[in-house]
């Protein structure tokens, strides 16, 4: 493992406290944390999510996505990604290595596709529509087979992240299991699979804040589209409003 150094450590340190200290809700703390780390290994964009009932080598499923660094265009473009069903075996190393250590997991582009699935995949030029070129993945483990689901990106032409990076990374994020833990359902989201692709990225667009006008420029589909989209939602999930709807999923628990 390479030493870091003394200057990079104590920053290291601060932004945990800072954190730890800061007196906001979960959702802030968790953006104030990330904030910092992006500037601390030159990440351009994150997402934090929920990823429900992860198994490796099957489709994967996230929801209640906090994000920065992304326009709009490049988060739907990034969902896109994200549902396509290629993603289960491209993303099949880093999920079999949670399932094996079932301890906290942060791995890179190259370590997780090693065998360059994503050029050979659509999964690639969804990749390149979101101006996404390294990337670090870190997760940490949660009860009812889910996990807490980190996303570092850095756009298509710049330098890939160092193991250095990947460290401090590992380290920030492994050191807030209680911010792993706030934030989500109580059920970790174990309904959200049994929705259909289109509609678990109209969920999160929703969660997101998005209005049904936007989501319908955003996917190119109709505004009835949409529609019918969320009031499907709306019916698996037993509520009658977009109000509900957040409330269920990012004020579970307001921390």
């Amino acid at each position: 493992m390479m030493r870091i150094p003394d200057h990079t450590f104590r920053k290291v340190v601060r932004l945990l406290g800072e954190t730890a200290a800061t007196g906001k809700s979960h959702a802030e703390k968790k953006r104030f944390l990330m904030e910092g780390l992006c500037d601390l290994i030159g990440a351009e964009c994150w997402v934090w999510a929920l990823g429900a009932q992860v198994e490796a080598k099957k489709p994967q499923v996230f929801v209640g996505f906090l994000h920065g660094g992304f326009d709009e265009e490049r988060f739907v473009r990034l969902l896109k990604a994200v549902e396509h069903p290629d993603m289960a075996l491209i993303a099949s190393r880093f999920g079999e290595r949670i399932q094996e250590t079932g301890a906290h997991t942060t791995m890179r582009r190259h370590e997780i596709d090693v065998d360059g699935k994503v050029a050979r995949s659509p999964v690639g030029a969804l990749w390149e529509e979101a101006n996404i070129g390294p990337l670090m993945l870190s997760a940490h483990p949660l009860e009812e087979n889910s996990v807490s689901m980190i996303g570092l990106y850095r756009g298509l032409d710049a330098e890939p992240f160092s193991e250095l990076e990947k460290q401090v990374a590992h380290i920030i994020l492994s050191e807030v299991p209680w911010l792993h833990l706030s934030g989500w359902p109580e059920d970790r989201g174990a309904q959200v699979p049994k929705l259909y692709p289109r509609e678990r990225i109209v969920l999160n667009l929703l969660l997101d804040g998005m209005s049904r006008k936007e989501i319908a420029h955003q996917m190119s589909i109709s505004e009835n589209t949409v529609s019918g989209y969320a009031k499907g939602v709306y019916r698996h999930f037993g509520v009658s409003s977009h109000v509900e709807l957040m409330r269920r999923f990012l004020h579970a628990d307001a921390g």
